[in-house]
């Protein structure tokens, strides 16, 4: 029996990693040694169906495998359909959270021939067992339980076990545990279950060691409460800096659980940390069954922020009880903390939820097909959500891709106003086409030089431009963003470095940032301290840290003039200039 399982992602990324099906085909292999031969193959959305399932009907399936979530449900089943319209007696089953949340209507579509809701190692294998023999699996509602896995070391791991060889994919997700502590009612973690099992410690070991052996650079720690066992999360962070201090991790955790020893583990590896705020408002979290201290949370980010931890916060705005200035209050809240990072989300009403089970009762009209994003409430008109959806775009247009983080508070402390004012405003100016690159630092000089010029500061504008212009060229350098010069092919030719840029100031730099750095935050008298002195100076990489090089008119005419076939200059305070530029590595010889 030929067995495909299929997974669909949003886009290529490091996060697209077949890890649902990878566990189902570790189990079939365990159960079937001999007798069945499993495929993996992925999609992504933007993929037509009938290229998939030419793809998918060249491995000469007999049964196929569907891994269903909330995104890739529709595609999926146009997929199935397109399946049975070629072969029409290929057997097709699906399962994954959506399947899950609501079984009977996907076991309802005319492609699909049966479901797994809930966990599917021990099904799949129970139904492959049945399809061999020629019966029928059961249907829904047939299940004698929900098929969780209580001893998770029974499982084998697709990693180890080679089904999903690490080397293979640009980053890997890891799986810890399963089931969570907490009842929130918008969520489906831990719907009729709060006991968390986990993946035994010896086994997370192996994998990490295989993890750094093949290279690997990034995982995503699927784990909801990672630091919920604090004392096993502490040892799985010295794990991580011993066995694979190279890799770069991406955890969730919860703040109340943050201690000074846990913020210093955090510090000693490579990471970057999601925190579910959701709202800075208690009552409204103690209608979704979730609880914040705004005081405690507060101090146990402090923890992480001088401890020098990358951390981010998800915000949703919709929630029950929630209203437009209750979310412009907790997204001052939260951009008070200086994140890293903000992921802002309308609520989504999902399928199995108490949130989907009491939503008439709390007045919550919502989209009834995915993604099940909250239309309107009583207390949050669908206006305010259209409203609210603009200031999150505006907020990880300016403040995230725009890599606002060091200097946004320096910005509002001379603008006088807060977070949620700030982009409440420049909610009106969000781009029809979205800017990147130098675009997206001109775009962020624009919109501050005209709230500066509105309070009538020109100088306050001057020096935001400047401000903009250092941390926006060297972030895009160090992440190396911008497309490098020409490297010319003729032997000796001299060239500016390939990774710098020319950019003006209105100010000499060198001395803006040595008072930004003595903590001089008041333009006022940053403009009295430093006078005005437009010039072009050249931001580049040197020995992997943003050097900023200074020069006259003469020099940066000469500089520039490389790209255009420029050779060593004959005058000799430019050819001193050169031999110098040439030890910095400002200039080099092809």
């Amino acid at each position: 029996m030929n067995l495909t399982l299929v997974s669909m992602h949003i886009e290529p990324s490091s996060r697209a990693v077949p890890l649902a099906t990878g566990m189902l085909a570790a189990a079939l292999r365990q159960a079937f040694p001999l007798g069945l031969t499993t495929c993996l193959i992925d999609f992504f959305l933007m993929q037509e169906s009938a290229e998939c399932a030419e793809l998918v009907l060249e491995q000469a399936p007999d049964v196929v495998g569907l891994s269903v979530y909330t995104w890739n449900r529709d595609k999926l089943l146009e997929l199935a359909g397109a399946l049975k319209t070629f072969q029409p007696g290929v057997v097709i089953f699906a399962g994954g959270p959506e399947v899950t949340a609501d079984p009977s209507v996907i076991a309802g579509h005319p492609a699909i021939d049966f479901v797994l809701p809930g966990e599917g190692e021990r099904r799949v294998v129970e139904v492959l067992h049945l399809l061999q023999q020629g019966e029928e699996p059961l249907q829904v509602g047939e299940w004698p339980d929900a098929g969780t896995v209580e001893d998770l070391a029974s499982l084998p791991s697709p990693f180890l076990t080679g089904v999903l060889p690490p080397e293979r994919y640009p980053g890997l997700l890891w799986e810890l545990s399963r089931g969570c502590p907490f009842h929130c009612d918008f969520c489906f973690e831990s719907r009729g279950s709060d006991r968390v099992r986990r993946f035994p410690e010896q086994r997370l070991r192996a994998e990490l060691e295989l993890f750094a052996t093949a290279g690997v650079q990034q995982l995503f720690v699927l784990d909801p409460t990672f630091n919920f066992d604090a004392q096993r999360a502490k040892n799985l962070l010295r794990m991580m800096a011993q066995v694979a201090p190279h890799i770069h991790y991406t955890l969730e955790v919860r703040a109340e659980f943050i201690d000074e020893e846990m913020a210093g583990l955090f510090a000693d590896i490579n990471c970057a940390l999601q925190i579910g705020l959701q709202s800075a408002d208690p009552a409204v979290l103690a209608r979704v069954h979730r609880h914040i201290d705004p005081a405690d949370f507060a101090e146990r980010i402090l923890l992480l922020h001088e401890a020098g931890v990358v951390y981010g916060f998800d915000l949703i705005y919709g929630l029950p009880g929630d209203s437009l200035q209750g979310f412009l209050s907790s997204l001052d809240f939260a951009l008070g903390l200086r994140p890293n990072h903000l992921d802002i989300f309308p609520l989504a009403v999902l399928p199995g939820t108490r949130l989907a089970d009491n939503a008439r009762n709390l007045g919550l009209e919502y989209q009834t097909c995915p993604p099940y994003r909250l239309v309107s409430s009583p207390t949050f008109s669908a206006g305010d959500m259209a409203r609210a959806g603009y200031i999150a775009g505006v907020c990880d247009l300016f403040y995230i891709r725009g890599r606002a983080v060091p200097w946004f508070d320096l910005i509002l402390e001379n603008l006088e106003i807060n977070a949620a004012r700030f982009f409440e405003r420049l909610a009106d100016e969000l781009p029809e086409e979205e800017p990147v690159g130098e675009a997206l630092i001109a775009w962020q000089q624009q919109v501050l030089r005209e709230m500066f010029l509105s309070q009538d500061k020109p100088l306050a504008a001057d020096l935001a431009a400047d401000v903009v212009a250092w941390f926006g060229f060297a972030a895009a350098l160090q992440c190396q963003e911008l497309v490098p010069g020409p490297v010319p092919d003729d032997p000796g030719r001299l060239y500016l470095i390939p990774e710098g840029r020319f950019v003006r100031f209105g100010r000499d730099p060198e001395a803006l940032l040595e008072k930004l750095e003595m903590g001089v935050t008041d333009f006022d008298v940053v403009a009295m301290l430093v006078p005005e002195q437009p010039c072009e100076a050249l931001l580049y990489l040197h020995q992997g840290e943003v050097a900023l090089g200074v020069f006259t008119p003469r020099e940066c005419a000469w500089l520039q003039s490389l790209a255009d076939g420029g050779c060593r200059p004959q005058d000799d305070a430019l050819a001193e200039f050169c031999d110098a530029a040439l030890a910095e590595g400002v200039v080099r010889k092809s």
